[in-house]
């Protein structure tokens, strides 16, 4: 059964600026709170178990919990932020998983690592984005920490700065993916692992691949997609719609508000 640990947005809001998408629009925080809630409640639905973090007043981004780390068979590795904005989560996160039992692994000062921001894995893979947020080096020891075998891929588009803005898993078998974020023929390094399905700069755009997974229903942000019809009437995929529009002001959707544990 799926778990996943989120954060309430009871702080959340826009008062800087570390991606391009975040251009310092106004957060309505009771809608905030309102599409929140709604998510917790599709996640529960589909059969999802959701646990609960505490939110921390000055630190806003900490309702993205899915960059705090990655976790596999019981071991954390810890996030190693790259902006000083959202560096002071870690403690939050770090006291969380201690009180829960999980094994932790810290990575080694200067190694840069987002969590399931920029990694998934999948099977025996570890599929990792590097380019803005996280580093090389720190996909390479996080695979090594977990015992699973790295691929990795390279980001080239600010915009989608983070690999879960840009490549999702829609099911054990298929990924969508937006080919414009990655070098030029990095995504090749898929081919043999998993299905890939192309997205349009519009559908990209609306962060549809930052969907999320929760047993077999495919929760998306985005209506009336082209790739969502795909997904339905080609490969029989359960799509539900979750509005979550005051957190793409800041460059975040469905994905970046769980964590997968």
């Amino acid at each position: 059964m799926n778990t996943f640990l989120l954060c309430p947005p009871d702080y959340f809001k826009i008062e800087y600026s570390i991606n391009p998408w975040m251009s310092g629009e106004a957060v309505d925080n009771k809608v905030a709170i309102t599409q929140w809630i709604g998510l917790v409640m599709e996640i529960q639905k589909a059969g999802g178990i959701v646990k609960t973090i505490k939110p921390t007043s000055n630190l806003p981004d900490m309702v993205f919990t899915a960059n705090c780390g990655i976790v596999h068979d019981g071991v954390v590795v810890l996030s190693s932020m790259k902006h000083k904005e959202r560096q002071g989560e870690k403690k939050h996160f770090t006291a969380w998983f201690e009180d829960n039992n999980y094994n932790i692994v810290d990575l080694i000062p200067g190694v840069l690592f987002e969590g399931c921001g920029d990694a998934l894995v999948h099977g025996n893979y570890l599929i990792g984005g590097f380019g803005f947020r996280s580093d090389l080096v720190g996909l390479e020891i996080t695979a090594k920490a977990l015992g699973l075998h790295l691929i990795h891929l390279e980001l080239i588009d600010p915009r989608f700065y983070h690999l879960d803005t840009c490549f999702c898993k829609v099911s054990n078998t298929h990924a969508i993916y937006y080919p414009g974020a990655f070098k030029s023929g990095e995504i090749d390094k898929l081919k043999d692992v998993i299905n890939l399905i192309p997205v349009s700069e519009q559908d990209a755009r609306g962060f549809i691949c930052n969907s999320m997974l929760v047993n077999d229903t495919l929760l998306i942000p985005a209506l009336n997609t082209d790739i969502e019809k795909e997904l339905k009437n080609n490969l029989g995929i359960k799509t539900k719609y979750v509005g979550v529009q005051e957190f793409l002001k800041s460059g975040g959707s469905i994905q970046c508000l769980c964590l997968k544990v």
